[in-house]
């Protein structure tokens, strides 16, 4: 079943489509016989209005319920496709089944239906002609005058309702590929203000005019004179009726659609990337309507790879590559560098099925990397069990960077015991891990090639982290950090720290002064 349109409300449309079109078209029949048998006529003795035969009015509302069902028989022959496939696409049939032919008669339907009533007019203006003996003049002021307004209205009121139907047929938005009669909002604005500006007024001229000829052989001026009153006040009356119904609709055509746009832009504002807009028109706002669609498409493909790119790099170098590029090169900062590694991790993968161990790996790392993050801490890597972290670096520059460190490092260790309590319930194995911390200069930028860069810390103090890292398990300590990590550190935070014997490390010349990191204070 279609999420679009049911059965009932279809019905419904057509219901309200089928009181619209004969119910404006026997009021402005009515009307324009009153006004074109009755008052239009100039008096020709004392009564300002025109005496019609009782059998010429009854001959004239049968007449025009006649033509009604006429123009409804017609317009129902002439929309042969769409019918049938309304019921179906209501059902769940696809879209892609309906031929062009359905859709373009889904689009041309309001047209369709205002051009039936036109003709409809056009034959009683013949009628008209033959009944009241006025021959061409007669079809023009019948045609001219109620034809043109009411199919107007017809035309815009029937569309106001059908767009519902519009939306079934063409869900994905796409209305301008079925090439389709279509009417611009120019020349909808153009139609509005002739019948609503200038249409009366020289309706209002003419019968001015044709009064003050009249007045000037008249026997009967004062019967005249009456009777442009009258006309004047009809036309006045019918014409602001019919001219605010027109403007209502016509603002509704256009007003709907754009305010559907504005509340859909607010909702991507707000980074609401699901919105999708239904077009029910194949003018501009159409085209607007499909490419705001396009555009939210785009948006939300862009959003995926923006989120993709966060899980394989830190948010802080997907900014830094949107922002700036991705020029190769360095610069050479101050920070502090986290290595931490499991422990035991080579014999442990030997033991588990490899699903298992993804599994168990993520669910620590997704410890870890939380807590560096809440210390604003950047995740530079992972090298299968292990990960490299840095704080202070030129994407997340802080001057207390050691401090974040060693906060972060005692707070890995705290949370690794939460994870360690659930291994136990899981019964799986916990695990234990090492973590070295080292402050100094380092080289932070793009590394690679052309076809591939990555954004890397390199220099000694990585290396010395790494180390001492290495150094955890043969000292039995769980956290290693250099002197210098130690003494920055101390101006922005208390911790229990304890000082090590200077111990020889790969890779340096001389001794290296460290601490095993207790707890925080």
């Amino acid at each position: 079943m279609s999420n679009i349109l049911t059965h009932a409300e279809y019905k419904r449309i057509e219901r309200i489509g089928a009181v619209i079109t004969l119910g404006a078209n026997f009021l402005g029949a009515l009307i324009t016989y009153f006004y074109l048998a009755v008052v239009q006529p100039i008096p020709q003795g004392s009564s300002p209005l025109i005496d019609v035969p009782y059998w010429s009015s009854l001959v004239s509302v049968a007449a025009i319920v006649s033509l009604l069902f006429l123009g409804n028989f017609v317009g129902g022959r002439a929309n042969r496709y769409f019918p049938k496939w309304v019921t179906r696409l209501i059902d769940g049939a696809p879209v892609a089944d309906v031929p062009p032919q359905a859709r373009r008669e889904i689009l041309q339907y309001p047209a369709s239906v205002a051009l039936v009533s036109f003709s409809m007019w056009f034959v009683a203006g013949f009628f008209f002609g033959f009944l009241l003996s006025g021959a061409w003049q007669a079809l023009a002021s019948v045609f001219g005058v109620g034809g043109v307004i009411t199919s107007a209205i017809v035309y815009f009121a029937v569309d106001s309702v059908w767009r519902p139907v519009v939306w079934l047929f063409f869900p994905d938005g796409r209305t301008n590929d079925v090439g389709a009669w279509r009417n611009s909002v120019k020349w909808r604005l153009v139609l509005g203000f002739v019948l609503v500006g200038f249409y009366p007024a020289a309706l209002l001229s003419l019968t001015a005019v044709s009064r003050a000829e009249a007045l000037l052989e008249a026997e009967n001026p004062q019967a005249i004179l009456l009777n442009l009153y009258i006309a004047v006040g009809v036309i006045s009356l019918v014409a602001a009726s019919a001219g605010f119904a027109l403007a209502t609709l016509v603002s509704h055509s256009i007003v709907d659609p754009l305010r559907r746009l504005q509340d859909a832009m607010g909702r991507v504002a707000k980074n609401d990337l699901n919105v999708r807009l239904l077009a029910d028109t194949n003018d501009e706002l159409g085209y607007v309507t499909q490419g705001f669609n396009e555009m939210v498409t785009g948006l939300r493909h862009a959003e995926v790879m923006r989120n993709l790119l966060n899980l394989y790099v830190s948010p802080e170098v997907a900014r830094e590559a949107i922002a700036h590029g991705t020029k190769l090169g360095g610069q050479l900062v101050e920070c502090t560098v986290l290595f931490s590694d499991i422990r035991g991790f080579t014999s442990l993968s030997e033991q588990m099925p490899p699903e298992q161990l993804i599994d168990l790996l993520n669910r620590y790392m997704s410890r870890m990397v939380d807590v560096v993050i809440a210390n604003d801490g950047l995740v530079n890597k992972f090298g299968g069990d292990s990960l490299l972290a840095v704080f202070g670096s030129p994407l997340n520059p802080a001057e207390n960077h050691a401090a974040q460190a060693i906060r972060a490092a005692l707070q890995m260790q705290k949370s690794l015991k939460g994870f360690n309590a659930e291994q136990k319930v899981r019964s799986q194995p916990e695990l234990q891990i090492g973590i070295g911390l080292a402050s100094g200069p380092v080289v932070a930028g793009n590394v690679g090639g052309e076809g591939r860069i990555e954004y890397t810390v390199i220099g000694d103090t990585v290396n010395l982290a790494a180390r001492l890292q290495d150094l955890t398990k043969q000292l039995s300590r769980s956290v290693l950090s250099s002197a210098i990590t130690v003494e920055q550190a101390a101006r922005d935070m208390p911790f229990v720290a304890e000082p090590l014997d200077p111990i020889e490390v790969r890779g340096k010349s001389e001794p290296v002064k460290i601490y095993a990191m207790i707890s925080e204070l």
